[in-house]
């Protein structure tokens, strides 16, 4: 059914035509003209009525054209008779054709006003999206977005809702269920498009992922610009949460640089004045004769100026290993002979530590220093977390190629919870933690250095009833072919 303003409109186009009929029949009867040359001229007003008016119209002034024609210029003349079939054809053609006329007019006027509409739609949907990706990433807002969809839309009111952060912005005057709508569109998934309330609602879609939605009401042209406008809205959103992203992970990146700078500076420093201390302690120790509190104070300080000495030594470590440009200095290494080595630095104590080596010729390509450092972690967190007198074991062993270092030892259990928390940078666990004291930068080192080696660092998995732990260290064998060779042979 035509609303009144089609109603009005029709009306007024009839009456024109109406007048238009009106005047050329005031012409051309007193003139006494034939059929052919009325016709001509009532379809000539038809022709230029149709383009300012509806295809109703049109027809409506068509049929009065026709009445008019076999009234006054048909016989019996001001008899709406027919009395020769050939003008009945007469004005049955002129109907018709005045019919396809109005009708192939009619379509071309909806087809340029559909052109004009999708070009103003274009050149709306243009300014709102450069307007949207000219500002700076840092100063997109949902307010600020919905302000530029209202000043270029001039829409009644908007309203989106941002997903990510739960936040809900408004523009315009908007109608009070707008805001529930719009929530209940990005909960369901659904889209909603109500032509009398004109309200649009569309959810927002990124990647395939539902980010958020925006509803609009009184938006001209919604069936074709709520969808654009909503891939904008979403786009934006994106940008905006995008920039955020890659500045976070770019502040973190800076301040791990900065972080790693320090802890590389504040190692190198202390090396210094630690091997001081200790030289002036084996000094007073070989200085004169000692009382047995002095000499057992004197042990302390160089016990614990060496503990000190390997904690810079792993913080020292780990800075270089945390720089990717540094890259470790291997070369050929036997691991038995490493092993052996790194059992002798370790200072007496009222346990014992056995070594099982499966091949005694086992070779990796590494840098000593920094695997001496992790091995030697290792047995150091395995003295440290078991009980006193209780054995402490590695093992070493090839196998496919790849050499297995194994430290075990008894006494302690690490929870499922804590599996591979421990090794995470300053990590300690509860039980840790009640144990030994530590900076909890031990495994994380040990397993950085495993990495750097093309190998792994992994808590092998323990019975039910284990009271013990096995670290295992994996490394390549260097030239493994050789390797299986000479144990062949």
């Amino acid at each position: 059914m035509m609303d009144g303003d089609k109603v009005g409109n029709t009306a007024r186009q009839v009456a024109l035509g109406g007048l238009g009929i009106a005047l050329v029949t005031a012409i051309c009867y007193p003139l006494h003209l034939d059929l052919a040359i009325a016709g001509f001229l009532y379809l000539l007003v038809v022709v230029l009525q149709s383009p300012s008016g509806g295809f109703a119209s049109s027809v409506i002034v068509s049929l009065i054209a026709v009445l008019c024609l076999d009234y006054f210029f048909t016989a019996p003349v001001l008899n709406l008779e027919i009395a020769s079939p050939i003008d009945a054809v007469a004005l049955v053609t002129y109907l018709a054709t005045s019919l396809i006329i109005t009708r192939l007019a009619s379509e071309a006027r909806q087809k340029a006003r559909a052109a004009e509409r999708k070009r103003e739609a274009l050149a709306r949907l243009y300014e709102t999206a450069w307007r949207l990706f000219s500002i700076e990433p840092k100063a997109v807002s949902g307010e600020g977005t919905l302000q530029i969809f209202r000043e270029v839309l001039d829409v009644e009111g908007i309203c989106l809702f941002d997903a990510n952060t739960g936040d809900l912005a408004m523009a315009g005057n908007p109608r009070q269920d707008l805001e529930d709508r719009t929530r209940l569109a990005y909960t369901t998934g659904r889209d909603c498009e109500d032509r009398p309330s004109r309200t649009s609602i569309q959810c927002l879609q990124v990647a395939g992922k539902r980010i958020g939605a925006i509803g609009f009401q009184g938006l001209s042209d919604a069936e074709s610009m709520a969808a654009p406008l909503s891939m904008l809205a979403g786009a934006s959103l994106e940008r905006a949460r995008s920039f955020q992203a890659a500045s976070a992970a770019a502040a973190t990146s800076q301040a791990e640089i900065l972080r790693t700078a320090i802890v590389d500076a504040f190692a190198h420093q202390f090396k210094t004045p630690l091997a001081a201390i200790l030289t002036a302690a084996g000094g007073i120790r070989e200085g004169r004769a000692l009382t047995p509190q002095q000499l057992e104070m004197t042990e302390m300080i160089e016990v614990e100026t060496v503990r000190l000495s390997r904690l810079a030594t792993r913080l020292l470590a780990t800075a270089r290993l945390d720089r990717d440009e540094v890259q470790p200095r291997l070369q050929p290494t036997n691991l038995a002979d490493l092993i052996a080595h790194i059992v002798e630095q370790c200072p007496a104590e009222t346990r014992g530590i056995s070594v099982a080596l499966d091949d005694p010729r086992v070779e990796v390509a590494s840098d000593q220093e920094l695997l001496i450092l992790a091995v030697g972690q290792l047995l150091d967190n395995a003295l440290k977390y078991s009980p006193p007198y209780s054995a402490v074991e590695i093992e070493l062993e090839s196998k496919a190629g790849v050499a297995h270092v194994r430290v075990k030892n008894q006494g302690s259990f690490i929870v499922p919870a804590d599996r591979e928390q421990i090794f995470e940078r300053f990590y300690r666990g509860a039980s840790a933690k009640r144990v030994a004291s530590g900076a909890g930068l031990g495994l994380y080192v040990a397993r950085k250095i495993a990495h750097a080696h093309l190998g792994s660092l992994e808590l092998e998995e323990q019975g039910v009833d284990s009271q013990g732990t096995t670290f295992c260290l994996r490394l390549p064998i260097l030239e493994a072919e050789a390797q299986h060779a000479s144990k062949a042979s």
